[in-house]
């Protein structure tokens, strides 16, 4: 017998078939999941070789930039020492070689940045060797020349030391004759002053020294005759006297002396077509204007001498002065007045 349906009784859930949906998509997300992190770990792996890949290669890259820096350095350091080497012989040498030297630092920088670009640098690099090698054969020429101008040097400072050696005993000599000749010119310097001096001395002594100076003033009469007179406006002429003292150094013969007369002012008495002139003061080293002159046969005694001085015009009043001139030497004076 059948059981009869309840309308009104609730409806049981069916959970056997929800728990099978649940554990299915559970399963698929799982799976999802897995294949996810499969492909995660399958990435990481590639991706950790490839890296690592990359780095063995910058690493490699490093060593070899670092070698080619070694290899640059040890290279260019042992081309400065050999260069190095080479200096001390002279001024021009050393100057060489600093200029190689900076051109071998400008070829280092050179290489030294193809090697930072990773560029090609092996030929540049065999290239220093050269340019090393090249500079020390220009330095070798350079000695061999330095070596054939020291020996030409050698040869010049020789014959310059035997030229010097005999300079010296030119120029000793010469001193010694220089020497020589200032003391026979002083000697003779010594003995033409003495000469001179005695000279004057001599040509002093040869003068005729006068004695009692007398002037006589005189009106000359129309028949020639002559009268003496004191006023100025009297007098016509000038009668100068004197005596002559014994001198025997002075030979006989004929002596002639210049008078000078000096008027009140001062200024000689002197008409040059009268016989006046112009006679050394050898003493005083000097010029002295003469009035007339007088002349006497000189016996090497006592002898009376005249002289006159007839102007043709009149006399000032005053006091004139008198000076008797033999050999240019002043021998006597005297003077006189007129009123």
């Amino acid at each position: 017998m059948s059981t009869p349906t309840n309308f009104n009784q609730p409806a049981t859930p069916n959970y056997g078939n929800n728990d099978g949906n649940n554990q299915k998509r559970i399963t698929t997300i799982m799976g999802v999941a897995i294949a996810a992190l499969l492909g995660l770990c399958v990435f990481l792996l590639v991706s950790k070789y490839n890296t690592s890949k990359e780095l063995d290669a910058t690493t490699m890259e490093l060593t070899q930039q670092k070698e080619a820096f070694t290899e640059l350095d040890t290279r260019y350091n042992d081309a400065v020492a050999q260069l190095e080497q080479q200096k001390g012989i002279n001024a021009e040498l050393d100057a060489k070689i600093n200029e190689q030297l900076q051109q071998l630092e400008a070829s280092k920088n050179e290489i030294a940045g193809l090697i930072r670009d990773k560029k090609e640098y092996r030929n540049a690099m065999a290239s220093l060797e050269r340019q090393k090698n090249q500079y020390l054969a220009e330095i070798d020429d350079l000695k061999k020349q330095v070596g054939i101008l020291t020996e030409s040097n050698t040869k010049l400072t020789s014959e310059n030391q035997q030229l010097s050696t005999s300079l010296t005993e030119t120029s000793t000599k010469l001193q010694e004759e220089s020497t020589a000749k200032a003391a026979l010119i002083s000697e003779k310097t010594q003995l033409e002053t003495e000469r001179t001096a005695l000279a004057k001395k001599v040509d002093i002594a040869s003068a005729v020294r006068v004695k009692n100076v007398t002037v006589k003033s005189v009106d000359v009469r129309s028949n020639g005759k002559e009268k003496s007179k004191s006023r100025a406006g009297k007098v016509d002429k000038l009668n100068i006297c004197f005596t002559t003292e014994p001198n025997e150094v002075v030979p006989s013969g004929e002596e002639v002396f210049h008078i000078r007369i000096v008027d009140p002012t001062g200024a000689p008495l002197a008409i040059e077509s009268l016989g006046s002139g112009v006679t050394n003061d050898k003493k005083a080293e000097s010029e002295v204007r003469f009035t007339t002159t007088a002349t006497c046969q000189y016996d090497n005694g006592e002898t009376n001498v005249c002289g006159a001085w007839q102007p043709g015009q009149n006399f000032a009043k005053g006091k004139y002065t008198v000076e008797v001139y033999n050999k240019g030497y002043l021998v006597g004076t005297g003077g006189f007045n007129l009123k």
